[in-house]
């Protein structure tokens, strides 16, 4: 009997020590199960630890957050969080002139794109994008031939023997990163998803769809974001970058997704099926988040699937996802092949 309580006991205690990306035990979930390399790697991630976040997301150069001083400004300006580590991406929204604004972002040219749905046009011809200054010029210059932006990439350098400390750094290009010995973690500037542990929760759970519309539907932006930390696994920072993209998504998207769902689907979560018409394009909801939430998140955030070299639930080219293999961080993975 004694050794049966001890038993009992002893996984008990195993259990509670064990490893959780949100609610679910590392050893448990599923499509790990089925790849035991990237579980091993998973491990790995989980028990690292950047030590220069702050800086890291100061370099963004984000609009100034609101302390919780329930100023008008902060609450309805610039829509923080109250308590949150990091600024609203999407508030106060860019304005220009569509002739001569740009001109107040150097590096801005050709600003307005064929896809509509990313700006409105107000009176007077004032054009009025969905996220800050700052995202609007990085994001249209993004993928412009010869421009820093399309080169960047974000790497990591452990500062301690047992690889469980590292720094975070943007470079201006991948040769600048390796000559340093530093490893690429991500395509594109690093932000507040740039951390190994998110990279574990994005490799370990391929679809998050369902986990994140779960957390999306509690009432406020703290409530999400907790939610988003505790069941899913994000840590803080990138959590918060998921709640200010789930409220923004929530406020200026919900009529598309009403007409493309049906309100039913959307308050049941009824919104299974592909992401994509038969021609390949996205579905009007999903193309909504993408185009109008997209950009201030991707600017935030920085780790997407895609930049991170992670195959997408959405359907998406083999030309999008940029390869990067992340065994070659650790001594013990370092020479294995990655693999999807």
């Amino acid at each position: 009997m004694k050794l049966i309580v001890s038993a009992l006991l002893s996984m008990i205690i195993f259990e509670s020590y064990a490893q959780k990306i949100g609610e679910h035990p590392i050893k448990g979930i599923k499509f790990l199960k089925s790849n035991p390399k990237k579980m091993e790697l998973t491990k790995l991630l989980w028990k690292t630890e950047p030590v220069n976040e702050d800086e890291v997301y100061n370099q963004l150069g984000l609009e100034k957050e609101n302390k919780g001083n329930f100023k008008l400004k902060g609450r309805l300006t610039l829509r923080n969080g109250i308590g949150f580590k990091t600024r609203n991406p999407y508030f106060p929204r860019y304005s220009m002139d569509h002739k001569k604004g740009y001109q107040r972002f150097p590096g801005l040219k050709k600003p307005i794109k064929k896809r509509k749905i990313e700006f409105e046009v107000k009176k007077k011809k004032i054009i009025k994008f969905y996220n800050q200054g700052i995202i609007t010029s990085w994001f249209l210059n993004l993928e412009k031939k010869g421009s820093v932006e399309s080169k960047e990439v974000c790497a990591i350098k452990f500062t301690n023997s047992s690889e469980t400390k590292y720094k975070l750094k943007t470079f201006k290009n991948s040769d600048e990163a390796k000559k340093g010995g530093w490893f690429i973690t991500h395509k594109y500037k690093c932000g507040t998803c740039s951390t190994l542990k998110d990279l574990a929760v994005y490799m370990a759970k391929p679809d998050l769809t369902d986990p994140v519309r779960f957390c999306t539907k509690k009432p406020t932006l703290r409530m999400i974001k907790s939610c988003l930390m505790n069941k899913v696994g994000f840590t803080e920072r990138c959590s918060e970058s998921w709640t200010y993209n789930a409220d923004h998504t929530k406020k200026r998207c919900m009529g598309i997704c009403m007409k493309d769902y049906g309100l039913v689907n959307i308050l049941t979560n009824n919104m299974q099926g592909s992401n994509v018409d038969k021609d390949g394009n996205l579905k009007p909801c999903i193309a909504c988040d993408e185009y109008r939430s997209g950009p201030g998140f991707k600017y935030a955030a920085a780790r997407t699937r895609r930049w991170s070299g992670l195959v997408s639930a959405i359907k998406r080219g083999s030309d999008e996802i940029y390869k990067v293999n992340h065994f070659k961080y650790f001594k013990k993975t370092k020479n294995w092949k990655w693999f999807d």
